[in-house]
């Protein structure tokens, strides 16, 4: 509920935090930025976790192989999820100069939007997948695996920094990367278990 709360809250923030990023526009940052939005989506995280996986897995590291998977998995529900609301809801992005107005769904004076990344704003897939991504760890081992959120802040940050989603954009992405990473965490880890069978733990 309190998540659900600071989603609704945060629409009221969109503009002043446009505008923050308007008057902090730092291009040493806006490199960071780019380079976290580069490396930060579904595809690259998919990679990290791959080779991540090989070394475990020959290993035999049950624990890393269990986490890594469930990452992945979690990473990849959650983007489904969110790029489908993102394609159907038609939201201009804020550098959107062409956008007559911020809500559109499918169509708007311009035609079909379905294939136009333009109105493609509301929720971030970036920040969903990277926080159920890196969610999986924090629920998994809270006393240590609350630095993979880091890593997640910082993704649905580079996001409001290059200006192409607004806060409530990042915050709903959030909140559906999380509660994909609980369910996934809570639901499919013992099921990962049993498969990965024979592997020892550390």
């Amino acid at each position: 509920m309190i998540g659900i709360f600071l989603c609704a809250l945060s629409f009221f923030a969109d503009r002043a935090v446009i505008e923050w990023v308007k008057m902090h526009d730092w291009k040493s940052l806006k490199e960071v930025a780019g380079f976290l939005s580069r490396w930060g989506d579904w595809p690259e995280l998919m990679l990290f976790a791959s080779i991540g996986l090989c070394p475990a897995w020959l290993g035999r590291s049950r624990v890393v192989c269990k986490t890594l998977l469930c990452m992945m998995i979690a990473a990849t529900i959650s983007g489904a999820a969110v790029n489908s609301v993102r394609l159907l809801s038609g939201r201009a992005r804020p550098n959107n100069t062409q956008a007559t107005q911020e809500w559109n769904g499918l169509w708007s004076s311009r035609g079909f939007l379905l294939f136009q990344n333009k109105y493609h704003s509301f929720p971030s897939g970036h920040t969903g997948a990277a926080f159920a991504f890196f969610g999986v760890p924090w629920f998994a081992e809270r006393r240590y695996g609350w630095w993979a959120l880091i890593a997640a802040i910082a993704i649905g940050w580079s996001r409001l920094y290059l200006n192409v989603h607004y806060l409530s954009d990042v915050m709903v992405g959030m909140l559906v990367g999380l509660v994909t990473a609980f369910f996934v965490w809570a639901r499919l880890q013992s099921r990962i278990d049993r498969f990965l069978g024979d592997l020892r733990y550390f």
